[in-house]
């Protein structure tokens, strides 16, 4: 009998949480590769991974940038729950799919992070961002600032004696609030921020400085490198 109880121990192979139990004391189990009753499931937790779906434009950025599969530098990523503010955790792609899905123009990939903590649990939904780059002063405006002409986005700067200058500018991403401009502005120039459907290029107009404020909650943005603002009339 103790011989056919050291035979009944079962060790999981990997360590984790137990879910709850699905046979209590006393019953029977079939044990086998087919057929076999589910005794609890155990689940991973440290470290913990997030699988996702990117487009061929993340794909070719990670490419660039180094990863699995990619490379031999593992490309960083930042991850926040829904009751966390920003990207607080960091953690590492360690898995890109072979192939993009034809169907959805997408590709499976999966970031591994640490859970110290323990509060990274399977099945919760997570905001992931990929790092891009190191960081650098980049120029940054609020979206109000820009217009849309056609298919080209712009911004009016201020240039000599007050006259209006049309610039094609090209946006990028969205840092507290601000949008970066990747080209078409220099740091420090004067951009019309309110009445910018009223202007046009030539135009002479009286600037008043204004705080370069973020379209969400109107407080004034603090990174370097932005582009001053100005409320712009009419002299």
């Amino acid at each position: 009998m103790k011989l056919n109880l050291e035979f009944a121990n079962v060790t999981a192979p990997i360590s984790g949480r137990v879910g709850r139990a699905e046979i209590t004391q006393g019953n029977w189990v079939n044990g086998g590769s087919v057929g076999a009753t589910l005794l609890t499931t155990v689940v991973a937790i440290y470290p913990i991974y997030a699988y996702f779906e990117k487009d061929e434009q993340v794909y070719l950025k990670m490419q660039a940038l180094g990863g699995a599969r990619l490379g031999t530098t593992r490309p960083s990523i930042l991850l926040g729950l829904a009751n966390e503010e920003g990207f607080p955790r960091k953690g590492v792609v360690d898995f890109v799919d072979s192939g993009l899905d034809p169907k959805s123009g997408t590709i499976r990939v999966r970031a591994v992070f640490p859970n110290p903590d323990r509060r990274l649990t399977p099945g919760l939904f997570a905001r992931l961002r990929l790092e891009g780059s190191a960081k650098y002063r980049a120029i940054l405006v609020t979206d109000r600032a820009i217009g849309t002409d056609q298919n080209q986005k712009f911004v009016l700067a201020v240039g000599p004696n007050n006259m209006l200058q049309y610039r094609p500018v090209t946006p990028g991403a969205l840092i507290d609030g601000l949008r970066v401009i990747k080209s078409g502005l220099a740091a420090g120039e004067v951009i019309v921020v309110n009445g910018l459907q009223r202007m046009r290029p030539g135009m002479a107009i009286l600037p008043q400085t204004a705080p370069m404020e973020t379209d969400s909650s109107g407080a004034a943005g603090t990174l370097a490198g932005k582009s001053n603002a100005v409320d712009a009339k009419k002299p």
